[in-house]
């Protein structure tokens, strides 16, 4: 099994002097478990892993915070002796089996700050919000884990060679690129399109040399056991119901959700708006989907300027979107990624990437903005910050595809600076936007998807 960040992350942790509880957080086989073994066995300590699903009769003990009855528990559930000192990992995995041991991290910490605890699980989100419990604010350390990272796909498949020249470049000498090598960074793209970034995927391509069919098997598998959840998501509504939702809004993503098409998806499931929204509600809880929300743009943080009436929407992975939307692998193959599926499967690549660009510790969520129905123009794909400015991203045909919204952009924020993406060799143009009889000079930074994870370097002043 290959190695990622995660696992140094959660090292890193294990070796601080003073340690929170550790809450990971991410989707269904993302790898969150596996994290958790391979650092305990990086560090060469015990780990004593419960598995709270099948051991809730557990929960009266959480319940009360018996933290001592518990650690003897664990013990006699593991064969190993735990205490309030021990040096091992306390892995509590499942969480959303016994919810109030999400509460009773607080007391770990309070009362047990000696001992190195984590706490995952799926569903986690959904559980915690419908059950209301206390937080252990202040006392936990979050971790947001999602599928692999183009970058983090190139190490576990040993190219190491590209990524140290990915590393080399800089927006000054990026234009040098070997046209050679530029084509065999793009064919990597085309590969993690196919794979994706779910761990599972990635370790069956290389096992198979990267038989598309032995992937594709898994995926579909991996689907279904995301719609197999579906029961439990509480709430009256019926898997059937909720797997037409499903359904509905991956034929949407990379195009801005519309009440019409709210009003579409519902009206084909034999739902209404309410069942939509909250079976949209769930399925972010459950990272399934995340909402690319409309912002102004004015100010960072972004997030303080948002209308969620005006929002999209992006997969959890686009290996599984790929398979979820039956799209031919040869389309992929013998095509620009940009011009695959509408360039859905483009904007989803760029999303994912930019999703899980900030720290671990920050919960992911990305932001695009559009000019006014006025001026007929279309949106920003994403705005990606990079220490105080906002950045706008557009993700393009080619290097000669129109950009007036990036213009518009430039004009009507003040921007010096905004990127295009796409399939093109990099480069850097010194431009005159113009807009409404308006005027202001910029730098375009045209960069191809196999940079996408180099962005805050190659726009940085």
């Amino acid at each position: 099994m290959f190695h990622r960040e995660a696992v140094q992350d959660i090292a890193n942790w294990y070796q601080q002097k003073q340690r929170k509880p550790l809450v990971i957080r991410g989707a269904r086989q993302v790898g969150k478990t596996t994290s958790v073994r391979l650092a305990a066995e990086s560090l060469g300590i015990p780990i004593i892993e419960i598995n709270l699903e099948r051991h809730t009769d557990l929960a009266p003990l959480f319940d009360q915070y018996r933290l001592d009855d518990l650690l003897f528990n664990f013990s006699l559930l593991s064969g190993e002796s735990l205490s309030k000192d021990s040096t091992a990992i306390l892995f509590l995995d499942e969480a959303q089996a016994i919810p109030s041991a999400y509460s009773c991290l607080r007391y770990f910490w309070e009362d047990m700050p000696n001992l190195a605890v984590i706490l995952t699980g799926s569903l986690l989100d959904q559980v915690l919000n419908n059950y209301q419990l206390p937080s252990p604010v202040g006392r936990i350390e979050p971790y947001f884990m999602g599928p692999l990272r183009f970058d983090e796909f190139l190490l576990a498949i040993n190219a190491k060679q590209e990524l140290k020249a990915l590393s080399m470049l800089t927006q000054e000498n990026m234009h040098l690129i070997p046209e050679s090598l530029h084509e065999k960074l793009l064919g990597l793209v085309r590969r993690y399109t196919l794979t994706g970034g779910m761990p599972h995927c990635v370790q069956i391509g290389i096992e198979s040399n990267f038989n598309h069919a032995d992937i594709l098997k898994y995926q579909t598998a991996l689907l279904q056991t995301y719609k197999d959840d579906f029961a439990k998501y509480r709430g009256s509504q019926s898997s059937l119901t909720l797997n037409a939702f499903f359904n509905g809004i991956l034929g949407q993503i990379g195009q801005q959700f519309s009440h019409k098409q709210a009003n579409e998806i519902a009206n084909q499931s034999s739902g209404n708006n309410r069942q939509l929204n909250m079976a949209l509600e769930q399925f972010q809880e459950a990272r399934l989907f995340y909402r690319v929300l409309h912002s102004n743009a004015n100010a960072i943080p972004l997030g303080s300027e948002t209308k969620i009436r005006i929002s999209k929407f992006l997969f959890i992975d686009i290996g599984l979107l790929l398979s979820a939307q039956g799209l031919p692998a040869q389309e992929v193959m013998t095509a620009n990624l940009e011009m695959a599926n509408r360039g859905a499967l483009a904007e989803q690549f760029v999303g994912q990437q930019l999703l899980y660009a900030k720290a671990e510790y920050v919960n992911p969520e990305l932001y695009y903005w559009h000019p006014p129905k006025s001026e007929a123009q279309a949106e920003v794909d994403y705005l990606f910050v990079s220490g105080n400015t906002i950045v706008p991203v557009e993700v393009k045909a080619g290097s000669t595809g129109t950009i007036k919204s990036l213009q518009s952009y430039v004009i009507k924020k003040q921007a010096d600076r905004a990127v295009r993406i796409s399939s093109a060799k990099p480069s850097v143009n010194h431009l005159v936007a113009k807009s409404n009889r308006q005027t202001r000079d910029f730098t375009l930074v045209n960069i191809p998807f196999y940079l996408v994870n180099r962005l805050d370097k190659l726009v940085s002043k």
